[in-house]
């Protein structure tokens, strides 16, 4: 085991990061591209757009039509005792970043709460929802120690405080929640304080009692709890399925993607949430570029004093982003509504969901150095993690290895991801509009301007992702 020594290196390539910022990410050095970055962009906008003509000879009405919608195939019980297990690790977890942030050393890198909230649990479990399966409904630590206390205190089932979820509101209250925390990821100072993740934590740990108590487990979850919407609409990704019944909990298994097949439109305000979190990702990746460190420098310079801060130049941005990417979205899908003969409002709840691989391919390409390299530093604070020198399971001399992925390995693992994803997508909406429209010249008509966003957004989202990689001006 190799000693670990205070890198001032490494602690400048991840402190950011943890703050959800240029991870670049986590990165020492940038490549130099065999080829002018435009030809990748062309190239890779041109593999999406050939995808939808393949895909407008081949996909028939008939061949989706045997496309079971979210069918999931044998289901398998999960042990008691495995699930019992689970619900009580995620609870001590969850109980050991609070205290760890409360009482142990304020350091960023000393402590395990900040490094564990934002690396493993937001970045490395959401890989994990989005690739194997989601278990968050399962394990989420504070519906786990909510049906703990019903069953302590059986009166919560029927508390006389109780009240009707307002059916209007939907997922609303999820998207502000998911906006709140966004801009606590990206923009709010020291956010990588330990006590402060554990503050937060606490109070959105009460508020979810709270709602779950006042409005019932099903309403809450369903309109208000953002991680369980935030982690159920990637898990439709992924091919695991974890779902309870009376009680016991099953796995099951299903295709890639097939949970993303609509089989109904989405509510407005889902369809929000879904492009909220598009958009989100989108804005880290800009927050990122020079480009915009440009226009930040010329906002704090005097010349633009309607921005009085740095918090305030990105809160701009984070609040644009989604709505210049959701006014995209329904300038779309309105023409597809147009083309199709189809209701604007169901077109555009009918498609949103085949943006969600886009979003999860995103992720990955973004935050995958993130997860690499600052991830390793879980493995000294699994030993110390609340920093007061101890070395429980003798790791706390391990030395973190920045070098364990490149700017070449980021960059092409970037254009396979984001290729994939938007490939992907185009199949989800032939497939939803296969479904849909009895006439299979009217389905592939009304993909005409999807794909055209779609080969947009594969175009800008190399082009976001390979600024803080890419030298520039490489041939």
């Amino acid at each position: 085991m190799k000693p670990l020594k205070p890198y001032p290196l490494a602690a400048a390539l991840v402190v950011t990061p943890l703050g959800s910022q240029a991870f670049a990410h986590a990165l020492a050095q940038r490549y130099d591209l065999p080829l002018p970055l435009g030809y990748f962009l062309a190239a890779c906008g041109f593999a999406v757009a050939l995808s939808f003509l393949v895909l407008s000879i081949l996909l028939s009405k008939e061949k989706a039509g045997r496309l079971k919608v979210r069918e999931v195939y044998p289901q398998i019980a999960i042990p008691f005792a495995v699930v019992v297990i689970l619900r009580v690790l995620a609870v001590a977890t969850a109980g050991l970043l609070v205290l760890a942030g409360l009482i142990g050393n304020p350091g960023t890198f000393k402590n395990i709460t900040p490094v564990a909230f934002w690396v493993i649990w937001w970045v490395g479990f959401g890989f994990f929802v989005a690739f194997v399966g989601n278990a968050w409904p399962m394990i989420n630590p504070l519906v786990v120690v909510f049906d703990w206390g019903e069953r302590a205190w059986p009166k919560l089932k029927t508390s006389p405080f109780r009240a009707g979820y307002p059916k209007r509101l939907g997922a609303w209250p999820a998207c502000a929640l998911l906006a709140l925390f966004a801009w606590f990821e990206l923009v709010a100072p020291a956010r990588d304080v330990p006590a402060n993740i554990a503050i937060a934590i606490i109070i959105y740990s009460f508020f979810t009692w709270t709602g779950l108590a006042a409005f019932g487990r099903e309403s809450w979850l369903q309109g208000v709890e953002v991680f369980s919407l935030f982690f159920g609409t990637l898990g439709r990704f992924a091919p695991l399925v974890f779902e309870q019944n009376k009680g016991r909990w099953y796995l099951g298994i299903r295709p890639y993607a097939a949970g993303l097949l609509a089989d109904r439109p989405l509510t407005p305000s889902m369809s929000a949430f879904v492009l909220l979190m598009l958009g989100t990702v989108s804005v880290d990746g800009i927050m990122e570029t020079p480009q915009w460190s440009a226009v930040v420098d010329w906002a704090l310079s005097g010349r633009a004093a309607q921005f009085p801060s740095y918090a305030g130049v990105q809160t701009v941005l984070l609040v644009a982003g989604p709505i210049v990417l959701g006014c995209l979205y329904l300038t779309t899908t309105a023409l597809m509504a147009w083309l199709s003969g189809a209701r604007f409002a169901e077109v555009s709840g009918l498609f949103v969901l085949s943006l969600v691989p886009i979003a999860i391919v995103y992720h990955l390409a973004h935050y995958f150095s993130l997860f690499a390299v600052a991830g390793q530093f879980i493995i000294p604070l699994i030993s110390d993690p609340f920093g007061f020198g101890w070395d429980l399971f003798g790791t706390t001399l391990y030395r973190i290895d920045i070098g364990i992925v490149d700017a070449k390995t980021v960059w092409y693992l970037s254009v396979l991801a984001i290729v994939t994803g938007h490939v992907i997508a185009v199949w989800l909406g032939h497939a939803t509009a296969a479904v849909k429209f009895s006439d299979t010249r009217v389905a592939v008509r009304s993909q005409y301007p999807m794909v055209v966003l779609m080969v947009g957004y594969t175009t800008l989202s190399l082009w976001i992702l390979a600024q803080p990689i890419v030298e520039a001006g490489s041939k």
